[in-house]
């Protein structure tokens, strides 16, 4: 989950999916990236709602950021653990202030899992703007798609949860 500035609009909604994706998923590994990206389910179980999201705001949001450097720190945390039994779910706008994107690990991440769903919540005619990698992640998705509504949100989790996670 992006928890940096450039989603700060979208930011309290992309954590609440998090927040309630660890609630209904027995094995879920949660991160939360801007310049770096940390691990974060410990702190999903410990705290409430809201004292999760102020702690991991705390701890590495609203930076700018690197969705490359997060790709690599995602790889070194959890390359061993990615397998065709993997969902990998990102929530963030794919804008990387003109970073080197590291599509080679968004390519290796898309070899290795059983799917990789990327939930965006710019429209789509954003996605290839300014420092907006997003047309070029998005090859490497199974799914791509606009999310910033409940609504869009509950019809892409039916559609996820039927087709990409294991039974």
């Amino acid at each position: 989950c992006d928890v940096s500035r450039s989603v700060a609009a979208a930011a309290q909604f992309m954590r609440l999916f998090l927040y309630s994706l660890n609630e209904v998923i027995d094995k879920l590994e949660a991160f939360a990236f801007s310049d770096r990206l940390i691990r974060v389910g410990d702190i999903l179980e410990a705290e409430e709602l809201d004292g999760a999201i102020a702690t991991i705001i705390k701890r590495i949001g609203m930076r700018p950021t690197d969705y490359g450097r997060a790709l690599v720190d995602f790889t070194e945390l959890h390359r061993d653990q990615l397998d065709r039994h993997t969902t990998v779910i990102i929530l963030g706008d794919g804008r990387s202030n003109y970073s080197n994107p590291r599509l080679d690990i968004m390519r290796e991440i898309s070899h290795r899992a059983r799917a990789v769903i990327w939930l965006n919540p710019e429209p789509e005619t954003y996605w290839n703007q300014g420092d907006s990698r997003m047309d070029q992640y998005k090859r490497f998705c199974n799914v791509a798609k606009v999310c910033n509504t409940l609504n869009q949100l509950e019809r892409i989790i039916e559609d996820v949860l039927r087709t990409y996670m294991p039974r």
